[in-house]
C-alpha cells in the first residue's frame, strides 16, 4: 500500500514538471510573437512595402506603386519632370531586402532600372543602376518614404507625343515618291516584256507552218493518181 503510494507521488511530480515546462515554453513563444509585432519596431516591417512611395533616384524624383502578392511585387511608376515618362514595376522581397525594375519610354530611348534598398518601417534606402537603348549607364543612390499605404488613389502622368515635324513630313513625301516611281518603272519593264515576248512567239508563227493545216485547202480530185503497177 505504501510502495503503491510511492510510486503515485512520483507520476505527479514528474507531470507536474513536465506541464510546468509546457507552460514556460507556450509564455516563451506567446512573448517572442508579441516582440515582433510591438507597436513602433521597424526591424521587420517587409509587409509595409505596399503602397505609394516617393522615391529619389539620383537628382530625379519618381512616385512608385508598389503592389504585393507573397514574395512579388509589381505596380506602377511616374516621373512627373521636365520629359515626364510612365513605367512598368516588378520586383521581389526576401525579408527586408527590396529588389525592384522599372521600364519605361524616356524620350528616344528604352530605359531600364533596377534597384536594391534595405526596407526599414516606412522608409527605403539603397542605390540604382540605369541603362537605356542609347548606350548610356549611370549609378546613383536611391532612398524612399512611404506617403500612401493604399495604391488606389495612384493616377499615371500624362505623356505628350511628340508631333512629327514638316521636314519628316516632307521627307516621307519624297520617299513614298521615289517608291512609286520605282513601281512604275517595274510595271513598264514587265509590260515591255510581256509585248516582246508576244511578238516573239507571233513571229515563230507566222515563219513555221503547221502542214496539217495547209492540207484542208487541198481538193483530192486534182491530186495525181498513180498508175496501176
Amino acid at each position: 500500500m505504501i510502495g503503491n503510494f510511492r510510486l503515485m507521488a512520483i507520476l505527479l511530480l514528474v507531470f507536474s514538471a513536465f506541464m510546468s515546462n509546457a507552460a514556460a515554453q507556450d509564455n516563451s513563444a506567446n512573448d517572442t510573437q508579441n516582440a515582433a509585432v510591438a507597436p513602433g519596431d521597424t526591424t521587420s516591417a517587409s509587409d509595409g512595402v505596399r503602397g505609394i512611395w516617393k522615391a529619389t533616384l539620383g537628382e530625379k524624383e519618381v512616385i512608385l506603386s508598389v503592389n504585393r502578392s507573397t514574395q512579388s511585387l509589381f505596380g506602377l511608376a511616374k516621373y512627373e519632370g521636365e520629359t515626364p515618362w510612365n513605367a512598368a514595376l516588378s520586383g521581389f522581397i526576401d525579408q527586408d531586402l527590396v529588389f525592384i525594375s522599372l521600364g519605361a519610354v524616356d524620350g528616344d530611348a528604352l530605359t531600364s532600372i533596377s534597384i536594391r534598398a534595405n526596407l526599414v518601417g516606412e522608409n527605403m534606402s539603397g542605390f540604382f543602376v540605369r541603362s537605356d537603348s542609347n548606350g548610356k549607364a549611370s549609378r546613383g543612390e536611391f532612398s524612399a518614404i512611404l506617403i500612401n499605404p493604399d495604391t488606389s488613389g495612384y493616377t499615371p502622368v500624362a505623356v505628350l507625343i511628340a508631333p512629327v515635324s514638316s521636314d519628316k513630313v516632307e521627307q516621307a513625301a519624297a520617299d513614298q515618291t521615289t517608291v512609286d516611281q520605282k513601281n512604275e518603272t517595274a510595271s513598264a519593264v514587265a509590260s515591255d516584256t510581256t509585248s516582246e515576248a508576244s511578238a516573239a512567239i507571233a513571229d515563230s508563227t507566222n515563219r513555221f507552218k503547221d502542214v496539217t493545216q495547209l492540207a484542208k485547202g487541198i481538193n483530192p480530185d486534182i491530186l495525181p493518181r498513180m498508175a496501176p503497177l
